[in-house]
């Protein structure tokens, strides 16, 4: 259900601090990447294929309202991030198709 709030768009500098967020918690933590379970190099960054990005675990596109929850972020190499698309929700454990 569509609540009428306007969720700001991912992007500058507030993107900027989620990605240094979940940076830091990933390489605290030494969280794999959420798409492909292998480790993340920390210090990379982009356009290295392999640099630490925000997952969304929940797509921006069917879950906007979870766009800016950190919550909904986890570690992903840039190329399994983008390589998932814009719709790249990931099926989960527990979750059934009235989920969708």
């Amino acid at each position: 259900m569509d609540s009428g709030a306007i969720v700001p768009e991912w992007g500058g500098r507030r993107a900027q601090e989620a990605l240094r967020q979940v940076k830091a918690i990933g390489r605290r933590r030494r969280t794999p990447c959420v798409e492909c379970d292998q480790p993340i190099d920390y210090s990379l960054v982009k356009p290295h294929p392999h640099a630490c990005t925000v997952q969304h675990v929940k797509s921006r596109k069917r879950f906007p309202h979870l766009t800016w929850d950190p919550s909904n972020w986890a570690p992903c190499h840039a190329s399994c991030n983008y390589s998932a698309g814009p719709d790249g929700d990931r099926l989960e454990l527990g979750a059934t198709s009235n989920d969708w």
